[in-house]
């Protein structure tokens, strides 16, 4: 885990950066919401999990959460779910039904903890309320952004997504040629769906993200953006067109291998 950082007053960011060999680093993020009723956003990966929970405890009260949102089932965005529930006997499990049945493949998840909901369903948090909205770019048929309508912010999903150059809190940090690069590559290799869609209909649901006007992005894999929507969606019209992302073969890794073994 890196050190945590606060986005904005009553949003703190838990960040770890997943180094991609020859590429950068990929942030992986989860977010406490300190409403009346504090909620926790994702529950970062396995292989951080103790780091985790160490973070987790030093921006609330654990015992306090009252709301687990979960945006989607994969790894990375679950890893320390059970433990943060046993550690929050009183909070509900958030989430789309879709990624309630599949986390139940894994493990027997609390059924009478468990609140569903779809795109355009919201949850109260006292003094706020919480939105579940489609993101325009999604890995997982279950994924649901956030919007808080009391802060403004749109917690995107895997949506805005960028593999960077070093580790960083705020976009700001990086130059607009780094921030191009890491949104459009992480699109294409994370959403490769969109090379097939039909571009009228993809400008819509961008639209409808144009249409919240959020004032912050807070991304799952990106550091926070402040006032950047209209050039993140900018990028996104265009990923439709850009060459699709080819993953790394054998010969890659045998590369890969030979240089970790040369630097050990």
């Amino acid at each position: 885990m890196d050190k945590t950082y606060n986005a904005m007053t009553g949003i703190d960011v838990l960040p770890v950066h997943v180094p991609i060999p020859n590429m950068g680093f990929l942030p992986v993020n989860a977010f406490v919401i300190k409403a009346l009723e504090p909620v926790l956003i994702d529950t970062g990966t396995g292989s951080e999990s103790d780091e985790f929970m160490k973070s987790l405890e030093a921006v609330i009260d654990v015992r306090d959460l009252k709301w687990v949102w979960l945006t989607h089932d994969d790894a990375d965005h679950t890893g320390s779910i059970r433990k943060v529930l046993e550690a929050a006997p009183d909070a509900k499990l958030v989430s789309n039904a879709l990624t309630i049945l599949r986390l139940n493949t894994v493990w027997p998840v609390p059924m009478d903890r468990v609140y569903w909901l779809n795109p355009g369903d919201s949850i109260s948090a006292g003094d706020r309320r919480l939105t579940a909205v489609r993101p325009p770019l999604f890995d997982n048929p279950a994924a649901l952004g956030i919007y808080d309508d009391k802060s403004e912010v749109f917690f995107s999903v895997d949506c805005f997504g960028g593999i960077i150059p070093s580790p960083v809190q705020n976009t700001d940090e990086l130059t607009e040629d780094e921030l191009a690069q890491g949104i459009t590559t992480w699109s294409c290799a994370d959403s490769p769906w969109v090379h097939m869609v039909d571009r009228g209909v993809f400008s819509q649901t961008l639209d409808k993200i144009r249409k919240l006007s959020p004032k912050m992005i807070l991304s799952s894999h990106l550091p926070q953006a402040d006032g950047k929507i209209e050039q993140f969606l900018e990028l996104l019209e265009n990923v439709p067109s850009l060459a699709p992302f080819i993953a790394p073969g054998q010969m890659a890794l045998e590369q890969i291998l030979t240089q970790m073994k040369a630097s050990s």
